[in-house]
């Protein structure tokens, strides 16, 4: 290879370096710390389907997983909303706290038809120093006879307290 080949490769691998770097940030590279989030979290217990007002029935799982390493942080609220926007049950009797890089789960029952099609969550936690925010996700499952589905949802942010 000549020296103007080595200088176009050289100059290619670059720009792609660069380009990941854009598309790519490097891990920790988003470094927000929080001290609490409101966060609402889109739940189905039955998903509609066909022409004939059939439903499938869902179980639902819902997974607030502490990613900080030292810190734990403390769920205040865990809510349950139906389709209509009436609370049904709260999952937390009492706050609870995750332990870091530990995770909790609540479960809504595949006969819990309750929320409807479209219910929700409404999460809130707090800590006592800034933190990485939790990864706050939703999992629905079917299994029935040879057919599966699942899908998920993740938390969105409702109000932030820095």
């Amino acid at each position: 290879m000549g020296p103007v080949t080595v200088f176009r490769c050289s100059v290619f691998v670059a720009a792609i370096g660069l380009l990941l770097l854009t598309v790519c940030p490097p891990v920790g590279a988003d470094e927000t710390r929080l001290r609490g989030q409101l966060l609402y979290l889109p739940v189905y217990s039955e998903v509609p389907f066909g022409d004939r007002g059939l439903s499938i029935n869902l179980s639902a799982t819902v997974t607030i997983r502490n990613t900080n390493v030292a810190a734990p942080i403390t769920i205040k609220r865990a809510d349950y909303f139906g389709a209509s926007g009436v609370l049904i049950r709260s999952y937390l009797k009492q706050p609870e706290v995750i332990r870091p890089m530990a995770s909790v789960n609540h479960v809504v029952n595949e006969s819990d038809r309750s929320g409807g099609s479209s219910a929700s969550f409404l999460l809130e936690w707090q800590s006592d120093v800034p933190v990485t925010p939790p990864v706050v996700e939703a999992i629905m499952v079917n299994l029935t006879y040879n057919t599966g589905f699942a899908f998920s949802s993740q938390a969105r942010v409702l109000e932030q307290r820095p």
